[in-house]
């Protein structure tokens, strides 16, 4: 598969997909590695993607490290809530993750995943239980930021929408 992922894309989609699916700051070195390309391949392109803000660019005692910059990845999460999907389904998904937060808080009576996250270390608590709740802890965060971007998206519909289709 490796092959053909390099056979089929150019080295500046190879460096943009191994960057945007970063969690934590990389060099270009490390980058270059995973997208396969050489390390100043991959250090002009990050530059590029930094100057366009889809990276942010941190100094470290290492050189320069690149991640996802969170703007960005958010326009583009709304973007992909918006398209295709009318105000009434918008409105539909967020009711969905209004439910699972609020079963999240049953479930593991918590008010937050930070809380749920806290009590893995309770004395009587298994290693299985204290590993699921470490995960429903991250799904519970990722549906907060889900809700929240729910939320963008039907407040500001007309305006997301009346842009797309204008530029169409």
């Amino acid at each position: 598969m490796s092959e053909t992922w390099v056979e089929n894309t150019s080295t500046f989609d190879r460096v943009k997909s191994v960057a945007l699916t970063l969690s934590e700051p990389r060099s270009a070195a490390w980058v270059g590695s995973e997208a396969q390309v050489a390390e100043n391949t991959a250090r002009n392109h990050l530059e590029r993607l930094a100057d366009l803000g889809v990276l942010t660019a941190t100094t470290t005692e290492q050189g320069a490290a690149y991640a996802p910059d969170p703007v960005y990845t958010r326009s583009q999460d709304i973007r992909e809530l918006v398209d295709g999907r009318t105000e009434d389904e918008l409105a539909a998904v967020a009711a969905d993750v209004q439910e699972e937060l609020q079963g999240y808080r049953e479930t593991y009576d918590a008010d937050s995943p930070e809380a749920l996250r806290a009590s893995v270390a309770d004395a009587d608590r298994t290693p299985d239980a204290a590993r699921e709740r470490l995960e429903a802890a991250s799904d519970w965060e990722y549906a907060r930021y889900r809700l929240s971007l729910l939320r963008d998206a039907l407040d500001h519909y007309d305006t997301y929408t009346s842009s797309r289709s204008a530029s169409a």
